[in-house]
């Protein structure tokens, strides 16, 4: 009688899976948590799931590097995968690094500008405020007053409506979201 040990028949059951349904699994990981997604390319190294695979790439959540946009400094072949697969996220911080660290408008304005295009909350209203930087002030005021009002905070408790910004607190909730994205700039650069 031989003995498998859990860790021997979990690697076995994912080695007889086939390949695009586990890259499915593990791009399915990284688009909800970064966190479990960098453990399980750890813990299964031999399956190969890393992020220079388009399909885990394209949909790989890098909110953390969207909150802090200098982070993604440290990790370029990541950011350069995840930008090749088209990642939202990706377009975002690379726009954000471009325009701000970099002073490289027009490049950082194009990336913020796909971003923007693809739904990005940040990327919407960050591309509307720097319109209206630039002088495109109507331009800028049509993309912000487009943006969807609802966002995962608790603007008012108790009124029924958990997890919304109501219409006159969600323009302030996206300059303060904007303005602790910057004192992380500013707290890198330091």
């Amino acid at each position: 009688m031989s003995s498998i040990k859990p860790k021997q028949s979990i690697m076995q059951t994912l080695e007889a899976m086939p390949e695009d349904m586990r890259l499915l699994i593990v791009s399915k990981v990284g688009q909800n948590s970064p966190v479990d997604y960098f453990n399980t390319v750890l813990t299964c190294r031999s399956l190969s799931f890393r992020p220079d695979n388009p399909s885990v790439a394209k949909d790989l959540n890098l909110s953390p590097f969207v909150k802090k946009p200098l982070l993604s400094n440290q990790y370029e072949s990541l950011m350069d995968a995840c930008l090749k697969a088209d990642n939202i996220d990706a377009h975002f911080v690379k726009g954000m690094i471009q325009f701000f660290q970099s002073q490289n408008q027009v490049l950082g304005l194009h990336h913020i500008h796909i971003a923007s295009k693809s739904g990005h909350l940040q990327g919407r209203y960050i591309f509307g405020v720097l319109f209206m930087a630039i002088g495109e002030t109507d331009k800028g005021i049509k993309i912000i007053n487009d943006l969807p009002e609802e966002k995962e905070l608790n603007c008012h408790p108790g009124d029924g409506t958990a997890n919304t910004v109501c219409s006159k607190c969600f323009h302030f909730f996206l300059l303060t979201d904007f303005y602790t994205m910057m004192m992380g700039f500013n707290n890198l650069l330091d």
